[in-house]
């Protein structure tokens, strides 16, 4: 379908956001929240949202994340690694 054998994961995109310092959102129940990923450890997502808030999620609470894909002041540099080409969505259970 893709082309392509990367395999897209929503925590693979919450490391590549906090690895590249991008402002991303994810969608948790619902809502797309904005701001930026501050950690990640398996157990808890640390979220800076935009209000100054800090939001501590489930990863398996997080359904997708919106991610940019062109560098400019706001969203940061792009990243060396691999380009994500597209949205990462956790496939409903």
């Amino acid at each position: 379908m893709f082309g392509s054998s990367m395999l897209l994961t929503v925590g693979a995109a919450l490391d590549r956001a906090k690895e590249d310092g991008l402002h991303v959102q994810v969608s948790v129940s619902g809502e797309w929240i904005r701001g930026r990923v501050v950690n990640t450890d398996g157990h808890g997502v640390a979220f800076l949202e935009d209000s100054g808030d800090i939001c501590v999620f489930r990863p398996e609470a997080i359904v997708g994340v919106r991610m940019p894909q062109l560098a400019d002041a706001d969203r940061g540099a792009p990243s060396r690694s691999a380009p994500i080409e597209m949205h990462a969505v956790k496939a409903a259970e």
